[in-house]
């Protein structure tokens, strides 16, 4: 008896995952649809059109960017993932195919240099306010080093010009 009793939970267990399984198959094409589309809007958005590269492929209304996104669509559908579709794509047209490039190599300046330069800018903005906030005060123009006699010949030639 504690056999049967030991077997018992495991029949009703498979029994119910293969009900759960057998329910789940419509379920599970009908979000299979849409998670592809999901998917692939996310991927068209990831690549460039391939006739100009001035757009996504999301965006763009060439026929060119049409035959692309049916391509990603086909491609999700075979089993692809966005990795391998993505991958495929850098392969045959090169990385400027997509639309954001990726971290790695030379292309991670694009990432790290906004951050320089606004750090680097930052240090120049307080460098020139420290400099003017410590200046001595100016002298006033016309008279810093002269002398006396150079003063009264100056203001009786300004005199003269009135």
């Amino acid at each position: 008896m504690n056999t049967t009793a030991q077997r018992h939970p495991i029949v009703i267990a498979a029994l119910f995952v293969c009900a759960l399984w057998l329910g789940a198959v419509p379920a599970t094409a009908q979000q299979t649809a849409a998670d592809i589309e999901r998917l692939a809007a996310k991927i068209d958005t990831e690549l460039m059109a391939t006739c100009c590269y001035a757009q996504q492929i999301s965006v763009h209304p060439s026929e060119a960017a049409q035959l692309e996104k049916a391509d990603v669509r086909r491609r999700l559908k075979a089993g692809e993932t966005e990795r391998q579709i993505l991958a495929a794509y850098v392969a045959q047209y090169g990385k400027h195919v997509l639309a954001v490039p990726p971290a790695e190599g030379f292309d991670i300046s694009l990432y790290v240099m906004p951050f320089i330069l606004l750090i680097g800018g930052f240090g120049v903005v307080v460098l020139l306010a420290r400099r003017f906030a410590h200046r001595s005060p100016v002298a006033v123009a016309g008279t810093a080093g002269l002398t006396p006699d150079v003063n009264q010949r100056l203001d009786d030639e300004l005199r003269d010009l009135d």
